[in-house]
């Protein structure tokens, strides 16, 4: 009796761990399965998202250099994202444009004491120029719109960007940033109050920054035409705006984050 109680319980311990062996074969496989799976597609949603996966996500192509002597050059902005391309046109559009604008010194009289030369011969134009940076998941662009004068040399006249989340090529809006950096406008301000009091210079007794404009273009100004929103190599949110100065006005960049 002792002997067949112990056959079937050896028979129901064998039962008990061959179940446990099956499962967790079933179990690990499935789970693996579904690890492999999930790491195997993002992966490929991130190659994806680029029109082009032999290039950067942001490049240049078609440059030109204007001036050398001045590293003024045009380039075609391409940003290599699926979803872009008609922003793409329209940023080749706006170059095609900004290409015409321009005046060479043969076709202009300067005053009486005027000097202005340059070996390209160009008395004025306009030309942009781009900063992009990558930090993890944030693929953030730059440009800045500029007018060049052979005689008092290139003036900032129009900031934009474009920040793209890389895993899935949708753009950000400033809102979205602000909010994600925990980033209020009163502390923008703040910021650039600061920063425009540390880099205010004298002409004289006059104040060459004029504080009080460049704030107020900053509250009432938009994003990109007066203002612009970029992320870091280091991963901060930056302001890039204009500064308006009695002199010529100028672009700057500070962390606001």
């Amino acid at each position: 009796m002792d002997n067949t109680k112990n056959v079937v319980g050896l028979i129901f311990f064998i039962i008990i761990l061959l179940i446990f062996i099956v499962g967790g074969y079933f179990f690990m496989n499935y789970i693996l399965d579904n690890y492999q799976g999930k790491e195997k597609n993002e992966v490929v949603e991130i190659k994806e998202i680029k029109i082009d996966t032999q290039k950067d996500y942001i490049y240049l192509e078609n440059t030109d250099d204007i001036i050398p002597e001045e590293n003024i050059s045009i380039s075609d902005v391409i940003i290599n994202i699926k979803g872009f391309e008609d922003i793409n046109n329209t940023l080749h559009s706006e170059l095609e444009k900004i290409k015409t604008e321009k005046v060479t010194l043969d076709s202009v009289t300067l005053e009486e004491g005027q000097t202005c030369s340059n070996n390209s011969n160009i008395y004025s134009l306009k030309y942009r120029e781009y900063n992009n940076n990558i930090y993890r998941n944030y693929i953030s662009l730059v440009i800045n719109d500029y007018d060049y004068n052979c005689l008092n040399g290139s003036k900032i006249t129009n900031i934009k960007s474009y920040i793209i989340n890389k895993e899935d090529g949708v753009a950000y809006t400033e809102e979205e940033l602000l909010k994600i950096f925990n980033v209020t406008d009163e502390s923008i301000i703040e910021k650039v109050n600061e920063r425009l009091h540390d880099t205010q210079v004298l002409d004289g007794d006059t104040q060459v920054i004029d504080v009080d404009k460049t704030i107020d273009n900053i509250k009432n100004g938009e994003y990109g035409k007066d203002k612009a929103l970029s992320i870091s190599k280091t991963g901060e949110l930056e302001l890039n705006f204009i500064v308006i100065s009695n002199r010529i006005n100028y672009n700057d960049t500070i962390t606001i984050s």
